[in-house]
């Protein structure tokens, strides 16, 4: 997943510990709650509290489906990837070779539109950016909602969802259209 900046972690890391506080659950994992926060984030962040739901249990959908990776991290970031010319052909361990997604290719689009993805929750004189700070609590909020079951699923177990104010994916006919919410028509097998 992407290096997340420090205000930004530092937000969810105290919604994280007030959660845990609150609700008793302890076991999430920060990296997989920081990669449904960031796909929540980066894919609703203009969208309402239950667009930002959909997405999340979109994710959630694919994590628990036998046709998708076994982690948010890897449902987020899934598609393929090429090795960095820094690294290829070049004689270094396995461990320090560095990868990239394919530009355009990924199951989320912001994950390789070869923009940088960055949390800016703040200015760098630290004045607040109130939209985008207030965008990333509602993200880590539902992120954690989501994932601990204490939110129903409103897309009904949907798989799929496209943005139908930017595009009428090729695969939309295939699936089963099970509603709009927002900006996103969600769709299952």
């Amino acid at each position: 997943m992407n290096p997340i900046n420090k205000v930004a972690m530092e937000v969810m890391t105290s919604i994280m510990v007030s959660f845990s506080a609150e609700s008793g659950v302890d076991h999430l994992k920060m990296s997989e709650v920081q990669c449904l926060s960031e796909n929540i984030y980066f894919e609703a962040r203009a969208e309402s509290i239950m667009g930002k739901v959909a997405v999340a249990n979109v994710t959630k959908n694919r994590l628990e489906s036998d046709q998708f990776p076994d982690t948010y991290c890897d449902v987020v970031t899934q598609g393929p990837k090429r090795e960095s010319w820094k690294t290829r052909g070049k004689d270094v361990p396995d461990s320090e070779r560095v990868y990239w997604p394919i530009k355009h290719r990924c199951q989320f689009s912001w994950y390789c539109d070869g923009e940088k993805d960055t949390i800016w929750v703040q200015y760098m004189n630290g004045t607040p950016i109130e939209a985008n700070a207030t965008a990333w609590r509602d993200s880590v909020n539902v992120a954690l909602f989501v994932m601990t079951g204490l939110i129903d699923d409103n897309t009904k177990g949907s798989i799929y969802y496209y943005n139908h104010h930017l595009v009428y994916p090729h695969w939309a006919d295939k699936f089963e259209r099970v509603g709009i919410i927002g900006n996103h028509t969600f769709m299952k097998e």
